[in-house]
């Protein structure tokens, strides 16, 4: 029979009920298959496509055919074949988001001070205006720059197409309700206002004192946890939510309602940790698979949800590099056709490649946790266990690349010494991937896991079990 393998990351409150894990993997989802139709892979390797000489990578931003990169002291401009050049001097935190306009100026914001960078003559100046207050995130709505000033219910604008500008009555309060604003994001030409516990919408208006307008009838009773976990994908907004009733959900909005799209395992996770609110998040799409990844830096974890799949149970998995906890991706961007990412540790930039199975020249340790194996908790005897992952891809040196495999059958809190199997070397690809004479046991969790740097795709898994009488 069939072994009920696949899922998502949902591990949850009780190990008992559900000790699910899904590491460095995600799913694939094939409906034109009967016995292939959920498939685990691998998720894609890093390879180097530049090193800056300062550390770490903070922000990232395409922009007319040109990378902007920030790091903790200096802005660089990088070209299409790796070439770099350093613009100026900066100091900027893990708090450092960008935006452009129209005429060519790109807009640094890192808490309270922020940059203006002209394209045009590659010119940097730090923002000394006095009505610029600083801001937990920029961002861009038709002409203009908008901001959130700290620990307050405004919010304000630059002057239009002009970031070094801004007039201190260029501001509105978010005054429905009692609530410091957290962050904004712009979506659909419409500011999306995030408090604490509520959330509102604005939009650009002409001929008035000034230039946004509230949107009537449209604010949540949901607010952000962390001002940096909004973030655009899938024409729409993704976000870490709290509210007036509790805090660890995340949301994508549905128009002008908020969605679930957290699992409870998931929830569980994020309720265990004791700081959120600096939580980080991208986006980004590639090869049908839309993925916002939310990192948590100050407990190293990054959990990451795949809006293709509908159903939030599968949805989710986990990223971790090596030795690290946490996934190394600090920042995304999509330049000169390629997925790139800044290490958070080093001013390396690193490319997504399906075809490079290393991250970062470390290995990519994957596994997956399978769910309980009951039969009305009678005694199985497990004859054998076949999963049919891709075989013959082999390493390159022709020796042979090993999964291992281990089981709880305590419920998923311990589990045995784990056992070797060959993926098979290269071309080899007809021999299975087998494990026999795997004991008894009344409830049995499975675990698969390896590290070793080849293409790594599981299509399914079986089980000869044989049930006792009592």
């Amino acid at each position: 029979m069939k072994i009920p393998f696949f899922g998502g990351q949902k591990k949850g409150f009780s190990k008992n009920q559900n000790a699910q894990e899904t590491v460095n993997m995600f799913l694939e989802l094939d409906s034109s298959e009967t016995d292939t139709n959920i498939s685990l892979i691998r998720v894609d390797g890093k390879k180097l496509f530049l090193n800056l000489p300062t550390v770490p990578i903070l922000s990232m931003l395409e922009f007319r055919g040109i990378l902007y990169v920030v790091t903790q002291t200096q802005l660089y401009k990088v070209l299409f074949d790796g070439s770099y050049t350093a613009l100026g001097s900066v100091n900027c935190d893990i708090r450092t988001t960008m935006t452009a306009n129209n005429v060519g100026e790109i807009m640094i914001v890192c808490g309270v001070l922020g940059y203006v960078l002209n394209t045009n003559t590659d010119t940097l100046t730090q923002v000394t205006n006095p009505a610029f207050y600083g801001s937990p995130r920029v961002d861009y709505l038709d002409g203009y720059g908008v901001l959130v000033r700290p620990n307050s219910q405004q919010f304000y604008i630059s002057a239009y197409n002009d970031f070094l500008t801004f007039d201190g009555l260029e501001f509105a309060t978010n005054g429905s309700d009692p609530d410091n604003l957290v962050t904004g994001i712009v979506d659909h030409r419409e500011l999306v206002l995030f408090g604490r516990k509520t959330t509102s919408f604005w939009f650009a208006i002409e001929g008035t004192t000034f230039s946004l307008d509230r949107r009537q009838g449209a604010d949540m009773e949901v607010g952000c946890a962390a001002a940096l976990s909004v973030a655009k994908l899938d024409n729409t907004v993704y976000f870490l939510g709290r509210s007036s009733h509790g805090t660890g959900l995340v949301y994508k909005l549905n128009q002008y309602v908020p969605q679930i799209i957290s699992n409870r395992g998931i929830e569980h996770l994020i309720n265990s940790f004791n700081v959120i609110d600096d939580a980080f998040a991208f986006t980004y799409q590639k090869s049908g698979h839309s993925f916002y990844v939310l990192t948590f830096p100050s407990e190293g974890k990054t959990l990451v949800y795949d809006a293709s799949i509908a159903e939030p149970d599968l949805a989710w998995h986990i990223r971790e590099t090596y030795q690290k906890g946490r996934d190394r991706a600090s920042c995304y961007a999509f330049a000169f056709n390629r997925h790139l990412v800044g290490d958070f540790e080093s001013g390396t930039i690193y490319e997504y490649d399906e075809d490079t199975h290393l991250d970062g020249g470390q290995p990519i340790a994957w596994y997956r946790t399978g769910q309980h194996i009951i039969a009305d908790y009678k005694r199985l005897r497990h004859k054998e266990v076949v999963l049919n992952f891709e075989r013959g891809v082999g390493l390159e040196s022709g020796d042979d690349p090993l999964c291992y495999l281990t089981y709880s059958d305590d419920g998923g809190h311990t589990f045995i010494t784990p056992r070797e199997c060959s993926m098979g070397v290269i071309g080899q690809r007809k021999n299975r991937t087998m494990w026999a004479r795997l004991g008894q046991s009344r409830d049995r969790v499975y675990k698969v896991f390896g590290s070793a740097p080849v293409k790594t795709v599981l299509n399914g898994g079986y089980i000869d079990v044989e049930a006792g009488k009592t």
